[in-house]
């Protein structure tokens, strides 16, 4: 199905409130259970306050706290880390702390830096084990497990950046699957700094290091761009192209397409990005990309061009998408900086 041009696309806020916290980060996924879907929010109080979304109005008070014990929380994500029980929750914060939580309790804390931890993903590998990347705004990025570090990076200390005055820092990180030059895909770690650099990263090393046009401030993977407006690389091949694709969000605004290791702007928001998410859609070739920035709005773009808006009564500091009232289709769940929730639904036209 091809989206018409002009034609209705409809978006509908299916609830919102506004939270007595601070919060700087949120996450959409089953947690602690076998079933049902749970919305954690990270507070700026250190604690994570746990919705259970399959109850009716059970978006409207928070069913279980965590306490960090330590700073403002600054990202977070729902993973099964101990392979325990069910699903955890691993958070890192201000403190450079990252803390799991297994069965509703912490499990271990780790102390990784001195600086603040702004990056959290989880890197699942071809044989299905696990790691936890962290990167911090000291420009530190690691591999850990809840017992120990795997590898550690200091992006300062690479040669290639010996010369420099002032010390780097972490904007953004992503784990995907890429496709190499010789056909074989892997998992590989990107990581931009604060000086229009995009680091490669494969089992602890950089293998690549990309100078971008703007500096990059979110990223996700998905499908977002037909691959025929993409340039054609040497590297192409026939399978490499499909799903393949990371959209990269910057401060000036423009948009970008990572795909087959090279850079290519295809929209701009005019203001600063600081989230990007994939929303997949049943029929679309293409996987929607919700934008959000220095601007009151979530922007929807669709193969390149802005498709639709939905006005916020603040900038959006988190969202993640999930398929909420199980229709088959993902809604979104948006945080603003004036402490507000917002749950969204996309319908086609």
């Amino acid at each position: 199905m091809k989206l018409k041009e002009n034609a209705p696309f409809s978006i509908t806020e299916l609830w919102s409130i506004k939270t007595k916290y601070k919060f700087n980060c949120l996450c959409l996924n089953t947690l602690f259970r076998e079933t049902g879907l749970n919305l954690a929010v990270g507070g700026e109080d250190g604690v994570i306050r746990v919705y259970d979304l399959t109850k009716e109005d059970g978006y409207k008070s928070p069913q279980l706290s965590l306490e960090t014990k330590s700073g403002p929380i600054q990202a977070m994500k729902i993973e099964d880390i101990t392979k325990f029980y069910h699903n955890d929750l691993v958070t890192v914060d201000s403190c450079g702390m990252m803390t799991v939580f297994c069965n509703r309790q912490i499990l271990c804390r780790q102390s990784i830096t001195d600086s603040c931890l702004n990056c959290l993903q989880i890197q699942k590998d071809k044989t299905g084990n696990l790691a936890i990347i962290l990167s911090s705004d000291s420009g530190t990025v690691c591999g850990v497990l809840p017992s120990n570090v795997l590898w550690r990076i200091n992006l300062n200390e690479l040669k290639l950046n010996e010369v420099r005055s002032s010390a780097l820092s972490v904007k953004c990180q992503l784990t995907v699957n890429l496709t190499d030059e010789h056909n074989q895909k892997s998992s590989y770690v990107l990581v931009s700094d604060s000086d229009f650099q995009m680091y490669v990263i494969h089992q602890g090393t950089v293998v690549m290091v990309i100078k971008t046009p703007s500096i990059i401030t979110a990223m996700c993977s998905g499908n977002f761009v037909k691959s025929e407006k993409l340039p054609v690389t040497l590297t192409a091949t026939s399978g490499s192209g499909s799903g393949e694709q990371v959209a990269l969000g910057s401060d000036t605004g423009a948009l970008f397409i990572f795909n087959n290791f090279s850079i290519t702007e295809f929209a701009n928001a005019q203001y600063p990005i600081t989230s990007l998410s994939k929303l997949p859609f049943p029929d679309l070739e293409q996987d929607l990309l919700l934008c959000a920035g220095y601007f009151n709005e979530l922007q929807i773009y669709s193969d390149g061009k802005l498709l639709d808006k939905f006005p916020t009564s603040d900038w959006i500091n988190s969202m993640d998408t999930a398929d909420i009232d199980g229709d088959g289709v993902q809604e979104a769940v948006i945080g603003c900086m004036d402490s507000t929730l917002h749950c969204i639904k996309f319908s086609p036209p």
